[in-house]
């Protein structure tokens, strides 16, 4: 394999490859995406009973017999953490910049976070004596500290996806891809992987067996592959729903999962909360979204024909020109004069008006006639995006019936799934509806 060029900076070794490069958020700035707050990553203590957890904003846990020794919750982060690593007493926090934190008895040993990076660091790893560390960014780049000794990298190399994680070995180590590909550098020996296999979810990390003569490959549904001398001992494999990162207190979960941004069509599931984790209700149905593709909800703007991403709830009222089909919901039979206000200069924008049957209200023009949509609207239920409305980001996103084309942003359903969904929500429940593309609909 290629290895990239080893340069020196203040008497530390440091790997670099390639030359395209992304520079890092000035100091202070706030993300550019802001990120729903998750947990990245985890390290155990040198005798097993406990360890600490470390969130993409800084915060870290301490459970069992890990001493907190401090983190960087409080602090203005230029870029997310996506990894640590443990010493005996103490632990190193690494941002996608590559800037280093550390704490308790970790020692600071350098950083790339004054560096411009080709792609993100995405993990870490410490030496034996915890006296170094390797930062690993995305495109396999490898950048060795204190007496961690740099043994080659995925730098100058054509991946087929990204690098994820990386895991130590006696003399070197391994670097684990999305695909569930592992490229050994140094005394690390190759065991197999996942590279070319179909996978459920991508891998997401990957560790190694304490004597270096194995590793396992996780996946992002919690999918566990061993190799070498690591020893499967089961795995749980979470369901869409469990991986869905924040639902509060919705205990029904309707998720409107597209295969990208561009795509105009989406699987829809429906979940319901029990004592053991989410459970499937009702058979998976065929959805179409808008004909705009995706959008995140702030990027959006009224009548770009764009579905929004993001967690939502629905409305307290379904609607429907046809009688009430028997939801818990208050339902309300639609009649001439039943509009929803789509003028995003008008005071009453992206809410239900009615106004007597043959007047002309003000909004009209930009606006739906919903009792002359039959079609569309025979039954549907209210997303909750952009209510109460804070500007021209879109309105009038329903769940409602398929009509063999794609909608102005809305989500479709044929009309006998559509029933069937409205039929099993219940106010009760507080459900939530996610939707985006499958690329991101876990963030939610």
């Amino acid at each position: 394999m290629a290895m990239a060029a080893v340069v020196t900076m203040a008497g530390v070794a440091v790997g670099v490859a390639g030359a395209t490069v992304i520079r890092a958020t000035p100091a202070g700035a706030a993300l550019v995406s802001p990120q729903p707050v998750a947990a990245v990553a985890m390290a155990v203590t040198p005798d097993g009973g406990g360890y600490w957890t470390a969130r993409n904003n800084g915060v870290v846990s301490a459970e069992g017999d890990a001493a907190a020794a401090g983190d960087v919750g409080t602090t203005a982060l230029n870029q997310p953490i996506v990894g640590m690593a443990a010493t005996p007493d103490g632990y190193w926090l690494v941002a996608a910049d590559g800037g280093i934190f550390s704490f308790g008895d970790a020692a600071f040993f350098g950083s790339t976070g004054s560096m411009t990076l080709n792609r993100p660091v995405v993990g870490m790893a410490a030496t034996a004596d915890g006296r170094g560390y390797w930062l690993v960014a995305s495109d396999g780049g490898i950048f060795s500290f204190g007496d961690a000794t740099f043994f080659g990298s995925t730098g100058s190399m054509a991946l087929v996806q990204p690098v994820v994680g990386m895991a130590t070995a006696p003399g070197g180590y391994w670097l684990a891809a999305a695909d569930g590909g592992i490229f050994s550098f140094g005394g690390a020996t190759f065991h197999g992987s996942m590279g070319g296999q179909p996978l459920a979810r991508p891998v997401v990390g990957m560790a190694a067996t304490p004597g270096g003569g194995g590793y396992y490959e996780v996946g992002a549904d919690g999918g566990l592959f061993s190799f070498g001398d690591a020893v499967f001992h089961g795995a749980t494999v979470l369901n869409l729903a469990d991986q869905v990162a924040t639902t509060g207190d919705a205990r029904q979960l309707v998720i409107v999962d597209a295969p990208s941004f561009g795509s105009t069509t989406a699987t829809v599931t429906t979940w319901a909360k029990t004592a053991t984790g989410w459970q499937q209700a009702l058979a998976a149905m065929p959805a179409t979204a808008g004909y705009g593709g995706w959008q995140y909800a702030g990027s959006r703007q009224e009548g770009d024909g764009a579905t929004p991403i993001g967690l939502y709830r629905f409305g307290s009222t379904m609607y429907g020109t046809q009688p009430n089909p028997g939801v818990a919901f208050g339902y309300h039979q639609l009649v001439c004069g039943d509009w929803w206000d789509e003028d995003s200069s008008s005071p009453t924008y992206n809410t239900f008006q009615h106004v007597p049957c043959g007047t002309t209200p003000p909004y009209a023009g930009r606006s739906e006639a919903l009792w002359t949509e039959g079609n569309a609207y025979p039954y549907m239920a209210v997303v909750d995006f952009n209510t109460p409305p804070t500007g021209p980001y879109g309105s009038g996103i329903f769940l409602h019936a398929d009509t063999g084309r794609p909608t102005q942003g809305c989500v479709s359903l044929p009309i006998a799934d559509l029933v069937a969904v409205l039929q099993w929500l219940r106010p009760t429940a507080n459900p939530a509806i996610v939707m985006g593309p499958d690329s991101v609909v876990r963030n939610y």
